[in-house]
């Protein structure tokens, strides 16, 4: 996707996969139609429905009187026209409705229609903070907002606002407001002005779950690895490829319970395409047994862990890349009653 607007389109797409409900999918055409340098094409799916092709376009910032040249340039395309900008009001988003082109931007608000694949996404996602106060958070959404989670569940409290932020890897405002928010919501316990005193870690990780499923994360796409996963695993592990197990792959090892390799490996990598190339993957539509997901923020690999060469994402992380409920429930059991072998003490 070259162009000046690289960024908003990677950024772009990385705020959608938040927004699709589970089980949708994104991922790039191939289609060879002719583009600007502010466009990409791109394939939404859902299974039992065909993929839809559609136009993105990234605008860095539209305007009311912008959106009639918009909606005259979305016209000439014979694919539904998707646009994302850092903003967009809900006047600006309900206007570009009303010429049926999908719409949504970096805080998380959308308004998309996809009668192909009946989507219908309408939010109002978070605006940024207004002058003179933070703005209160409404959801776990974010990769910020992810960060904090993620060390609230990994790490024992007792620990103050600071040091969280310090962990967590983000600004003293933003640890602030998410755990005000959980606070307020019953999930952690913390006295005015005091430190974090308690987590209900898994009531947590079930509320980040629904506020940021999988497809959060990153983009992920499916290949198959013709010798199996052991020899996929055991290729990874003397590679010193960066990488961070997940899901599945990473429990097997954290349960240590003797059951053998999963039959699929999950995993977020920086580089796919080296990925590919280096471990002789194939594209797998379908059946697929190994997953490559391009974070969309790097704190995934903060805190994994690491054994025989094999990186193994944070157990808060693993927890909730799990593939379905069932399973995700089952191991949330199993990290209660082993809970002093994988929460760890606060340290730096």
């Amino acid at each position: 996707m070259p162009g000046a607007c690289d960024s908003l389109l990677r950024d772009g797409l990385a705020v959608l996969g938040k927004l699709l409900p589970s089980g949708f999918t994104l991922g790039r055409s191939s289609l060879r139609e002719k583009r600007t340098k502010t466009e990409a094409w791109i394939v939404v799916g859902r299974p039992s429905f065909r993929p839809v092709t559609c136009l993105l376009l990234a605008r860095r910032r539209v305007e009311a009187r912008d959106v009639e040249a918009i909606a005259a340039h979305a016209a000439r395309s014979r694919h539904p026209v998707l646009l994302v900008s850092p903003s967009l009001p809900a006047e600006t988003r309900k206007r570009l409705r009303g010429f049926g082109i999908g719409c949504w931007d970096l805080f998380g608000s959308a308004e998309i229609e996809l009668r192909e694949l009946d989507l219908s996404l309408q939010r109002e996602g978070a605006r940024a903070p207004a002058r003179g106060g933070e703005r209160a958070l409404r959801s776990l959404a974010g990769e910020m907002a992810g960060r904090v989670v993620r060390v609230l569940v990994d790490v024992r409290p007792p620990y103050g606002l600071a040091e969280l932020a310090r962990c967590a890897q983000v600004e003293s405002s933003c640890a602030s407001r998410v755990a005000a928010f959980l606070a307020e919501a019953g999930l952690v316990r913390r006295p005015r002005r005091g430190k974090i005193e308690e987590v209900d870690w898994q009531a947590l990780l079930r509320r980040w779950a629904r506020d940021a499923p999988a497809g959060a994360r990153g983009l992920s796409r499916c290949f198959f690895y013709n010798r199996g996963i052991p020899d996929f695993l055991a290729r990874l592990g003397a590679s010193g490829f960066l990488h961070a197990l997940t899901g599945e792959s990473a429990f097997a090892r954290l349960a240590a319970s003797g059951a053998g390799a999963p039959s699929e490996a999950r995993l977020y990598v920086d580089e796919v395409e080296a990925a590919v190339a280096q471990f002789d993957l194939h594209p797998a539509e379908e059946g697929g047994n190994v997953t490559l997901i391009k974070p969309a923020d790097r704190s995934v690999f903060a805190r994994s862990s690491e054994a025989s060469g094999l990186r193994h994402a944070s157990p808060s992380l693993m927890a909730v890349d799990m593939a379905d409920e069932a399973t995700f429930e089952f191991v949330l059991g199993w990290m209660a009653e082993h809970e002093s072998a994988w929460r760890v003490a606060l340290a730096f």
